[in-house]
């Protein structure tokens, strides 16, 4: 998962809160659930906006740290990213390098 980017959803969710943008909510979370490409990161975002939603009266003074834990949170459950498995060369270089025909 991109922290950057999750870091900005919920700066942005944070804001339609303080606006009582509930729509703006929702359509953040959407776009984010749809661009997303871990099932990690739909859970934690679905928390932090349960979160932000429920205890929006209480996390009017403590908003910096909600944002560091959720972001400490994010990076704790993404854990190492796999690394991808890169394909064997079915091909040799040749005689060449790789370049060319081979033989040719």
């Amino acid at each position: 998962m991109d922290t950057f980017t999750f870091m900005i959803a919920i700066l942005f969710m944070m804001i339609a809160v303080q606006f009582n943008q509930n729509w703006l909510i929702f359509a953040i979370v959407a776009l984010m659930i749809l661009t997303m490409r871990d099932i990690g990161a739909t859970v934690l975002l679905l928390i932090a906006t349960a979160v932000l939603l429920f205890g929006k009266d209480y996390l009017a003074d403590y908003w910096p740290f909600v944002l560091f834990g959720l972001i400490i949170l994010s990076v704790v459950l993404s854990g190492k990213q796999k690394q991808e498995q890169q394909m064997p060369d079915m091909f040799g270089q040749g005689d060449m390098g790789g370049i060319g025909f081979g033989g040719f």
